[in-house]
């Protein structure tokens, strides 16, 4: 008796692990891992509760585009939450963090500084957590690391391999969809 109950706690605590193992994709970024399109469509998670981590630039001169962008989400049904950068690479990696123990479905930043974001980007992949590259100046070395880059496009544009709105190009990253690393979008019901 003793043996079979420690044989179904032994089943029990490696069915408790199992769903963890799917949080970190081998070799593929969080959000980057279909190449082909599925066989049978799923629904995914409703773009109302969706929660978007975004951390913005101090930068002045990208002040009225991650405002934009802001505005873009919110008019697309998407929520959200914005942290400030205090204008060095150490503060917007916090905010990061804060994203990760938010449980956030995406994490967008507009990187000011180049260095230091192995660990924390590491740290969003191994919560299951995709991150996007807005605009940035950073390209790490490990690919795994972010989902995809978003480049702005202008409204009405037509630029070379078409363009998302912003909107549809995060929803095709949570909901794990094919998709090209550098993506041109668009910010779709947001006055520029």
């Amino acid at each position: 008796m003793r043996r079979a109950v420690r044989m179904l706690a032994g089943l029990l605590a490696a069915a408790m692990v199992l769903p963890l193992a799917g949080c970190m994709p081998k070799d593929k970024a969080v959000g980057d891992t279909q190449e082909t399109p599925e066989a049978i469509a799923h629904d995914g998670v409703d773009r109302h509760d969706i929660g978007v981590g975004f951390v913005g630039s101090a930068r002045p001169g990208n002040a009225k585009r991650d405002a934009s962008v802001l505005r873009s989400m919110r008019a697309n049904d998407m929520q959200p939450f914005y942290a400030a950068s205090n204008d060095d690479a150490g503060s917007q990696q916090k905010a990061v963090e804060g994203f990760v123990q938010r449980d956030v479905k995406v994490i967008v930043i507009s990187v000011d500084g180049a260095s230091g974001w192995q660990d924390v980007l590491d740290e969003a992949r191994r919560a299951g957590i995709p991150v996007v590259l807005l605009e940035s100046s950073i390209t790490p070395d490990d690919r795994t690391l972010y989902a995809a880059r978003f480049h702005i496009v202008p409204k009405d544009s037509t630029p070379k391999g078409g363009a998302y709105g912003i909107d549809d190009a995060l929803m095709t990253i949570i909901d794990d969809k094919p998709h090209d690393k550098d993506m041109n979008v668009m910010l779709t019901g947001a006055l520029e």
